[in-house]
């Protein structure tokens, strides 16, 4: 048999409410007290019985993190950054990767809702789980997002101000001297692709370069898309000179096409990306592009949900919005 609470209570000469206290992070105990006790946790090898504790906390300690496409590498960087975080804060986590589909998405969260997980985790969804989320709402039952929608929205979100971030990334291009840039959108049922789209065009307007249709050209985050993308940009006989595409992975593609078709980067045309996922700086050239820090997004969305599960006031979470940042590498060409 383990080591007990009443055991670690009987070695530190204190209750066995006052060891609960301390496990659970109540407060109501002295500091030398409560170090005396975690110290105590650690000799005895004390290993809480996380099914006697949930039935005490109506807790479960479960979280479910929902996300699109575990095949792309941003999304097991961001979950390895909310597992870690839960686990520190005694939690265990459960997947569900929807391949993005719309169907995978109501059932993810039927299983989830089914397991008892005491909140979920949602990640670039789409509306077609709307009235679940309403019916959540109304039970006040603890969900987070991420989003790239900028308007507040009836749970707390982690926000990619991705309308900036392709800004700024279309902006890059400019001011190296590209005045002829097309872009090759994600899928553009995402809200993701439409604000990456809305910043092309915006910058664009700002400096008074002219938005030509047939440089825009629609992927849908994967490589193959990349792929066919770019061949239909480079077959066009006035081509860009540079392009902004909506994620590495699509740029993966569109370096395999630049070089079936006997171009080179940045040489003949010039490239820039989103995310920055590890790969990206292993391409040749390397590939120029705009980092999400992934990794913290995770951590922050295990925090706001396990603040939001032990609050219980979900109107005293604030969003939080994460910007993203230049990585220059070798893929953008200077012009003169």
């Amino acid at each position: 048999m383990g080591v007990t609470i009443k055991d670690l209570a009987r070695e530190a000469e204190v209750s066995i409410t006052t060891v609960s206290r301390v496990l659970n992070n109540k407060p109501g105990v002295s500091a030398a007290t409560r170090e005396k006790i975690r110290r105590l946790v650690k000799i005895m090898g004390y290993n809480p019985n996380s099914i006697a504790r949930g039935l005490v906390l109506n807790q479960t300690f479960l979280i479910g993190l929902i996300i699109p496409d575990i095949r792309n590498p941003f999304f097991p960087e961001m979950a390895r950054g909310v597992e870690d975080r839960a686990r520190e804060l005694g939690y265990s986590l459960i997947y569900y990767n929807t391949d993005k589909n719309r169907e995978e998405e109501r059932k993810a969260f039927d299983l989830l809702l089914s397991k008892q997980v005491d909140g979920v985790i949602l990640s670039f969804f789409s509306w077609s789980i709307k009235k679940t989320l309403l019916k959540l709402n109304k039970i006040q039952y603890p969900v987070v997002r991420v989003d790239s929608n900028l308007k507040k929205s009836i749970y707390p979100s982690v926000i990619i101000d991705s309308i900036s971030s392709a800004y700024q990334a279309t902006e890059y291009l400019i001011k190296m001297g590209h005045q002829k840039i097309g872009h090759i959108t994600g899928r553009i049922t995402s809200r993701t692709a439409r604000h990456y789209l809305i910043g092309y065009k915006n910058c664009l307007r700002d400096y008074q370069l002219a938005f030509h249709k047939q440089w825009l050209v629609r992927g849908d985050f994967e490589h193959q898309s990349g792929y066919q993308q770019m061949k239909e940009l480079l077959r066009q006989q006035d081509k860009p000179t540079a392009v902004f595409i909506a994620n590495d992975i699509m740029a993966f593609g569109a370096y395999k096409a630049i070089a079936e078709m006997g171009y080179t980067i940045p040489d003949d045309i010039s490239i820039i990306a989103h995310d920055d996922i590890e790969l990206s700086s292993y391409l040749i050239p390397g590939l120029t592009t705009m980092y999400t820090p992934k990794y913290r997004l995770g951590i922050i969305l295990a925090d706001l949900l396990i603040k939001q599960i032990k609050n219980k006031n979900r109107a005293e979470i604030d969003d939080v919005v994460l910007k993203s940042t230049l990585v220059e590498r070798g893929s953008v060409k200077r012009l003169r």
